[in-house]
């Protein structure tokens, strides 16, 4: 079958590999949809990330076999799927901490989600594999496992009806908050370089879209919120620059979510000002199982209509491609087909 697969820096390509051979309890997939997450490119283009390196998450199927003792699903059924579950058991799980249990991080699909067929095995189905409704597109349906990220988030750092939030970064996961944060009764201000972007988040009803480096966002900040400032700032990109916008634009005791870090990130921190203003400064990595459930239901209702944020589907065959439109940010989201 073919795979893409990346065997050194900046480079990948379509290889023929062994179709994996299913054992009892998984599942075999043939390839839908996989859409290209900034993690995926971080794997490809970063030059600390060991090389030869898996890809693909964000996994829509059809069931094509199921493995021995399986009843829940059967063959034909379209579903979504996402890579990690932990040890429910552990000393990080039974404190809330399952993205943090070594067991999460080292579970996988096999062989990556871009390839022709994808195994989830046994101990990732009862977690991470949900049906896909069948008035839900496949496309929406891809974003189950970057929307349960977002939802992590908020699962850390609670938002609450009245409260401003500042989204700097509405790209490809930035525009997945904005519903979200919406919901809960926020107000949302984007902030983005790019003005595509900062139109898609109007059109997600962002009540500011602000021009990072022209407009004055702490001070659009502290006018929506009465003059108090951003009660959380998400950051979908970290870095000096929008962690100072971060710091100008919190309000005393709020919440800086670095959500968007790139390996080696070495930032300065002005430590007197978070600690005499009382910022928090609170990190979320990836999915819980709990999410991923808690995704597909919004996903299947109104209000969640991802497709429309895709830049565009290209073919398995096409991936090379679209990892390099991507990197050379000639694209905000590819989703990669079967054919």
């Amino acid at each position: 079958m073919k795979q893409l697969v990346c065997h050194a820096t900046g480079k990948t390509e379509i290889a023929d590999v062994a179709v994996p051979v299913l054992s009892d309890g998984d599942i075999l997939l043939n390839l839908e949809a996989c859409g290209i997450c900034g993690t995926d490119l971080m794997k490809v283009y970063d030059e600390g990330t060991a090389k030869p390196v898996q890809l693909g998450h964000e996994i829509v199927g059809t069931i094509a076999e199921v493995g021995k003792g399986i009843s829940a699903f059967k063959p034909g059924m379209r579903v979504a799927a996402a890579h990690h579950a932990p040890d429910f058991q552990s000393h990080f799980s039974r404190r809330g901490s399952e993205t943090q249990d070594p067991h999460f991080k080292s579970t996988n699909v096999d062989p990556g989600g871009f390839a022709e067929l994808i195994r989830v095995p046994a101990e990732l189905v009862p977690h991470t594999v949900h049906a896909v409704p069948d008035h839900v597109p496949l496309l929406r349906a891809t974003f189950m496992e970057p929307l349960a990220c977002c939802l992590r988030a908020l699962e850390r750092v609670s938002v609450r009806n009245g409260d401003t939030v500042l989204v700097v970064g509405v790209g490809a996961i930035g525009i997945l908050f904005l519903p979200l944060v919406l919901n809960a009764g926020a107000a949302v201000i984007a902030v983005d370089v790019k003005p595509d972007r900062l139109d898609m988040a109007r059109e997600w009803d962002a009540q500011e879209t602000l021009s990072a480096g022209k407009d004055d966002v702490a001070a659009v900040a502290r006018k929506r919120s009465g003059g108090r400032g951003a009660d959380a700032v998400i950051l979908t990109a970290t870095n000096p620059a929008t962690l100072g916008l971060a710091l100008d634009s919190v309000r005393d005791g709020g919440t800086i979510i670095p959500f968007g870090v790139k390996p080696e990130s070495t930032l300065p921190f002005d430590f007197w000002q978070i600690y005499r203003r009382e910022i928090g400064v609170v990190t979320s990595y990836s999915a819980t199982p709990a999410g991923l459930a808690q995704a597909m239901k919004l996903l299947s209702g109104a209000g969640f209509e991802f497709e429309k944020t895709i830049s565009e589907i290209m073919p398995l065959a096409q991936a090379p491609q679209a990892f390099e439109k991507l990197h050379a940010g000639k694209a905000a989201k590819i989703i990669v087909s079967a054919g």
